[in-house]
């Protein structure tokens, strides 16, 4: 009887486990791994100005929400909360904010890349210009 007690528990809680909102600070390097085996799950969010992705480009297929704009809470809430979704901005600061905004407004997966596009750049990565 004990032992389906600790079976019923471990199911129960796997179960709500799995179902609890995730926040995950992520690097350049594993940003590449997250986006290189993306199915076009991923929701890829820049979070910078418009005059900053005009200097350096953009990662390639994102969705820009400037975080300083009147619009930013309004165009989140057009994100799907059930898929996994990518933030960044200049350094990490936006991003940062911003994921804990998405983690409390209970996005499934939130990932945020910290050192954000400018640690990108410093890697050497490659990013898509705006045309």
């Amino acid at each position: 009887m004990r032992i389906l007690s600790i079976i019923t528990f471990s199911l129960l809680f796997g179960l709500v486990g799995c179902t609890q909102p995730v926040l995950k600070k992520i690097g350049v390097k594993e940003a590449q791994t997250l986006l290189g085996s993306n199915s076009g799950n991923l929701q890829i969010v820049d979070l910078r100005t418009p005059g900053e992705i005009a200097a350096t480009g953009a990662l390639p297929g994102a969705e820009f929400i400037d975080f300083t704009a009147p619009s930013f809470q309004g165009k989140v809430k057009q994100l799907d909360k059930k898929r996994p979704v990518l933030l960044y901005c200049a350094s990490g600061g936006r991003s940062a904010e911003a994921a804990e905004m998405l983690h409390q407004q209970k996005f499934m997966m939130v990932y945020e890349m910290s050192p954000g596009m400018n640690g990108w750049l410093v890697a050497g990565q490659q990013t898509s210009k705006l045309k």
